[in-house]
């Protein structure tokens, strides 16, 4: 939510803090004597932040006296993308680690059924043993790297499918900015589009794989 509060600030709004319960309010200053005052309040814990935040922005974007250029919208909603890009990257780690270890529990089972039979030789059960380490080793590797760049976007909880519903509500956003963008021309956002059709298959991608889940 601080983050919604300081984008705001950095587009012309004013926080106003208030005692008691509540923390106070952001609202737009560029508002004309007598006309309607664009603001959002913001209470010290409220129930879902995350919710909150959304408002604030979805107030800042929706101002009429809104006059921050459509560069500032873009770069912030580039950003967005580049945070829903990690935390599919963080999903996907999660998902290879699991191929990864159930390989090696196959493998292990099967040096195991082999080490049963006295034809098999023990250069054979050792290849096996081999192949289960490094797949153990690569689970590894990739549930340390997945719980990275989870932290580095947001995400906490180390469930694939939570980071693969945070990246589509981080581009539903990012599409929400390029729809409002006026210059439709600006190759700032015909990047942007681009790179949320590009990321919004990667979802579907890691929906199909999480299904059978």
């Amino acid at each position: 939510m601080r983050e919604a509060i300081d984008r705001a600030r950095r587009g012309g709004w004013h926080l106003r803090k208030t005692l008691g319960h509540g923390f106070g309010r952001i609202f737009c200053r560029r508002v004309e004597p007598g006309g309607a005052v664009c603001k959002v309040p913001i209470f010290t814990t409220p129930q879902r932040p995350e919710d909150r935040a959304k408002d604030i922005l979805r107030a800042f974007r929706d101002c009429p006296h809104h006059h921050a250029d459509q560069t500032t919208d873009l770069s912030y909603a580039h950003g967005l993308v580049d945070g829903a890009e990690k935390l599919l990257d963080a999903a996907e780690d999660f998902l290879d680690a699991e191929e990864a270890t159930a390989g090696s529990e196959e493998a292990w089972q099967k040096a195991q059924d082999l080490l049963a039979l006295a034809t098999v030789s023990a250069e054979e059960v050792d290849r096996i043993m081999e192949i289960a380490q490094k797949f153990d080793a690569e689970a590894r590797t990739l549930t340390q790297r997945g719980w990275v760049r989870g932290a580095e976007a947001g995400g906490s909880d180390g469930s694939p499918g939570s980071y693969v519903t945070l990246a589509e509500e981080r581009m539903e956003e990012a599409a929400d900015v390029a729809d409002k963008a006026r210059n439709r021309h600006d190759p700032t956002l015909i990047t942007l589009k681009a790179r949320v059709v590009a990321t919004k298959g990667r979802i579907v991608s890691l929906r199909l794989r999480l299904d059978p889940r």
